[in-house]
């Protein structure tokens, strides 16, 4: 006969179950299945090498439970010791809910199985979603956190916001920060996020990091050579926006090229709603670094004609008889097909660089505060 140590009479429920012996029915009170629940759990940890599973009386009780701490740091705990089946919509809960410590360990653990890593890849599809589940990602910075987080920043598909998030994530870590170092040499980080991606580099604690960072990812200078605050301390900088406004349609010359309330130039994009669609840095990156992210529709064009002439600008129509470009001074110029040897689109933007040293670093911020005031009208 086999002989079982003393226990305490509290675990009787749990036993009875482990050992198929009829127990007492289910307690119709909550808070007392919730108690036998509790015990059953803390008697299973004691036991090494028990599969739960075997017993669906067990196993309802520990999903109970768990179901029971969602929310909670037990939730966590409860989840690495069983590992249940299907408990993806729960971990992507808690993830997306206010404890950034659960956030973070439930991307881990989903990160750890498949079905979890699937659940995570469909919550970065997500426009309401994607930029909390990034923001976590980079707090985690794991292996397979900076995978997904390198993903994001090499899409150019992706809103600016969700990039810039996850450049930032991948700057936590020196594994991601050689990854950023690895995107920039290779040309796959996009363009509108090396500037941060520089900037955070800038201030890395590794020393070899940060010279890497400066050869392909420099930071701009102002005129005289002397640098620049980085882009994100000039994002929080404030200006005047009637001075900005002064500089738009004067020094600045952004007028010549681009409309606002029906003032300027039709050649670069509309900017009349600017501060609606873009973040302050988003904007000082259109003109710190004005190649980085060329809109659709707005890439520069180079005509080289029979005689030898170079027409720049952007590609307004191309037809079997001509192409019509729309130089900076906002020309139509209508080129015959016949007269056209040779016609490339350039990596360069039309619009000009180092703009700021016309401005100076005060006056750059000045003209972003402008833009900022350019809402969509109710």
């Amino acid at each position: 006969m086999k002989v079982i140590p003393a226990v305490s009479i509290a675990l009787v429920p749990m036993l009875c179950c482990l050992l198929n012996v009829p127990a007492a029915a289910p307690a119709a009170d909550s808070a007392a299945q919730a108690r036998e629940d509790a015990i059953i759990v803390r008697a299973i940890e004691r036991i090494n090498g028990y599969d739960y599973r075997s017993n669906p009386a067990v196993r309802e009780a520990v999903m109970r439970q768990i179901d029971r701490s969602q929310g909670t740091p037990e939730f966590i705990k409860l989840v690495k010791r069983f590992q249940p089946d299907g408990i993806e919509s729960q971990l992507t809960r808690s993830l997306l809910g206010d404890d950034r410590s659960a956030s973070v360990e439930s991307a881990e653990l989903m990160l750890e199985m498949d079905a979890g890593r699937k659940s995570i890849r469909k919550l970065l599809a997500s426009d309401d979603q994607a930029t909390a589940v990034i923001e976590t990602l980079g707090l985690l910075g794991n292996g397979r956190a900076n995978h997904f987080l390198t993903e994001v920043a090499a899409n150019a598909d992706r809103p600016f916001g969700q990039r810039r998030a996850a450049v930032a994530g991948l700057a936590r870590s020196k594994t991601g920060q050689q990854r950023l170092i690895e995107m920039a040499t290779k040309k796959t980080l996009v363009g509108d996020t090396q500037l941060i991606a520089g900037a955070l580099l800038a201030r890395s604690d590794d020393q070899q990091i940060r010279q890497s960072a400066a050869n392909v990812l420099p930071q701009p200078a102002q005129q005289d050579n002397q640098p620049m605050a980085p882009i994100d301390e000039l994002a929080q900088m404030k200006g005047d926006a009637a001075s900005g406004l002064k500089l738009f349609r004067g020094t600045g010359t952004c007028a010549n090229c681009h409309i606002v309330d029906d003032f300027g130039r039709d050649v670069g994009p509309n900017l009349s709603e600017i501060g609606s669609k873009l973040s302050r840095e988003a904007m000082l990156t259109a003109v710190l670094a004005p190649s980085a992210g060329i809109s659709h529709n707005y890439e520069n064009f180079s005509v080289l004609t029979e005689e030898g002439q170079v027409i720049s600008g952007l590609k307004i129509s191309e037809t079997d008889d001509e192409v019509v470009i729309r130089t900076a001074e906002a020309i139509n110029r209508k080129i015959p097909i016949d007269e056209i040897a040779q016609i490339k689109k350039s990596e360069k933007s039309i619009m000009p660089e180092n703009l700021h040293h016309i401005t100076g670093q005060q006056g750059l911020i000045d003209v972003v505060e402008y833009m900022v005031t350019l809402k969509k009208k109710p």
